[in-house]
């Protein structure tokens, strides 16, 4: 069991990932809206560092958060399903600004089937 973390920037590409994991059998886990960190320095009134600052011109401040995170706990051949189906409605997870994933060992873990 591995916890599966899967942050998105493109909210309709979330509902198409969660579509496809139900209709393989991936179900259960959270869905948080999330923002990124140049995102919310734009939003700011304390002058970010100097980085951040030549990248806010980039960001649209009205826009608001359109991220969204996914939390779940699968199994083994559910992470490899789970990680094809994102690259597949993605066109690629690694494009810039398409989102991440990371999974984690699931030590122990309680309360799911």
């Amino acid at each position: 069991m591995q916890l599966f973390i899967l942050i998105l920037h493109n909210s309709r590409h979330m509902d198409k990932v969660l579509a496809e994991f139900m209709a393989e059998g991936i179900g259960g886990g959270s869905l948080v809206d999330c923002e990124g960190v140049l995102q919310a320095m734009s939003h700011t009134s304390v002058e970010p560092p100097p980085i951040f600052g030549s990248l806010r011109q980039y960001l649209n401040p009205e826009r608001g958060s359109t991220n969204k995170m996914l939390i779940s706990a699968l199994s083994e051949d559910h992470i490899v399903r789970a990680k094809e189906i994102v690259r597949e409605v993605t066109g690629g997870i690694d494009k810039e600004n398409t989102g991440i994933i990371i999974t984690v060992p699931g030590i122990t873990v309680e309360g799911i089937k």
